[in-house]
């Protein structure tokens, strides 16, 4: 992600407390959200109608009417979200604004039903099975019944065991034992405990930027405030909020003198999910180049205690078993093809072309073949990032080692970007426009029902632009100033 500005410091805001400009951008985008829920409880995640709706909705109407209300109100959303982001590169956003636009613009999507994905319902369904004392990793929802929650459970998982880590199913059976109330009051129940992961965003990004030298407010636009964030955090609900919010959280805390705590935090992240293991290997490395000696391997010993330590923990006080490390559960998220994920993409697009020669190829194994090819692609530059980490900067090398995991597996959805994306909203990345894009963008993959967009001859579209990319970053080596900050 190319940038603009290397090293920019953070700027301190002027001007009035409350501009008019801030002030219209905040009621437009409250506008939008607004707009979203309510046409969204027509046509967005919504249970079986003739088994429950959400409790509040709008009246029966045409669904192209509908559907144009939905986009036109997203639109008010984006296009506030970018007059805000204005403001912030003028040094006019600040963490107190900030919360009163999270405050604003998140309400809505609190109190709606779930837009672009049913895994709220995943989640409720597996909290409900801990609750009543099964094993969500033996036990997959359609063992509760028919009725609305397994009617808003995707058909796809609703045979599914669940695939997340201890801390999360844990905590579900928490919730679930809380609640105790509707469908919608359960959702906004888990709608809460992922706002856990976003007020640690909301108060570690700004720390973070600031000790890396850049703009505060910039990182809260793009990593709490986006369309993506509030889609992924809070009007989706995903657990992947909580893992984000304790990795940064850990993160900081590790790059800033207190790395024991910062360990801790980012292994509490794995047992969300896994991926964050990531952040306690960099976290450690970058550390072990500060010093020397046995010290270095002291601090390697320490990282691997305390990451053994917290996942042992947790999952022995979960009492649900190793299952989740599995290689079934492990291999869960990546058991959809879709056509939005590049290496899936990149398959069928081989697939086309091989199959017209004539040469005997099956569909199906051209896609899986492609996507290991990519996959070990990714990992190899992820070890790269990894052994480099001293020559850069750690949280932006992170970040890069995120994105790159996401992008090369089996199978992407678009809130999973959000966990490189709010690290490198930190970083100088943070004026990148790609960076903008996907976090302005890259929901739109989904409709508002959760299912994918790009389908059909899509494939075309995704993996030439997956190619253009990788070109474009080889060509007189931009990945360098991608991996460094340096302008490009």
């Amino acid at each position: 992600m190319p940038t603009a500005v290397h090293g920019t410091q953070s700027r301190q805001p002027t001007g009035p407390v409350a501009t008019p400009a801030s002030a219209a951008w905040v009621i437009l985008g409250g506008c939008g959200a607004w707009g979203m829920v309510l046409t969204g409880t027509r046509i967005a995640a919504v249970p079986d109608p003739h088994l429950a709706q959400w409790w509040f909705s709008l009246p029966a109407g045409g669904s192209p009417l509908e559907s144009i209300g939905f986009y036109v109100s997203l639109a008010l959303l984006l296009a506030a979200w970018v007059g805000l982001g204005r403001l912030a590169f003028a040094g006019l956003l600040t963490s107190a604004r900030a919360w009163v636009v999270l405050g604003l613009w998140a309400l809505p999507f609190l109190l709606g039903p779930p837009l672009f994905s049913r895994d709220l319902y995943s989640y409720v369904a597996q909290g409900l099975l801990a609750h009543h004392g099964a094993n969500p990793y033996t036990v997959a929802p359609s063992t509760l019944g028919p009725g609305p929650l397994l009617s808003g459970v995707a058909s796809v998982w609703r045979d599914t065991t669940s695939p997340y880590g201890p801390l999360f199913v844990g905590s579900s059976k928490v919730v679930s034992a809380l609640d105790g109330g509707s469908l919608a009051v359960q959702v906004m129940a888990y709608r809460v405990l992922e706002l856990v992961g976003v007020v640690l965003v909301m108060v570690s990004l700004p720390r973070l930027a600031r000790h890396l030298g850049t703009d505060p407010g910039i990182a809260l636009w793009l990593g709490a405030l986006s369309p993506l964030a509030l889609f992924s955090f809070v009007a989706s609900g995903h657990n992947d909020a909580l893992m984000v919010g304790l990795l940064v959280a850990g993160v900081t805390l590790g790059v800033t003198g207190q790395l024991l705590p910062g360990l801790v935090l980012c292994a509490l992240a794995a047992t969300v999910k896994l991926p964050a293991a990531a952040a306690v290997v960099f976290v450690a490395a970058d550390a072990m180049g500060a010093m020397a000696g046995s010290r270095r391997w002291r601090v390697a010993g320490l990282a691997a205690a305390i990451l053994v330590v917290v996942v042992v923990g947790v999952t022995e006080l979960a009492g649900y078993g190793w299952t989740w490390l599995g290689p079934t559960a492990l291999h869960i998220p990546t058991e959809l093809r879709v056509l939005h994920t590049p290496s899936v993409s990149l398959g069928v697009l081989l697939f086309s072309v091989l199959h017209p020669l004539g040469i005997p190829v099956v569909r199906s194994q051209v896609v899986t073949v492609t996507q290991d090819l990519v996959a070990v692609a990714a990992v190899a530059a992820v070890v790269w990032l990894l052994a480099t980490v001293r020559r850069h900067e750690v949280v932006r090398s992170l970040g890069l080692a995120l994105i790159l995991i996401v992008v090369g597996s089996p199978t992407v959805w678009p809130w999973y970007l959000m966990w490189g994306v709010v690290l490198l909203a930190a970083t100088t990345a943070q004026r990148s426009m790609v960076l903008a894009a996907v976090a302005g963008l890259a929901m739109l993959v989904v409709g508002p029902s959760g299912h994918p967009l790009l389908v059909g001859n899509w494939y075309l579209v995704v993996s030439l632009a997956s190619v253009g990319g990788v070109v474009w970053l080889i060509r007189g080596g931009r990945w360098r100033a991608v991996v460094e900050g340096h302008a490009a």
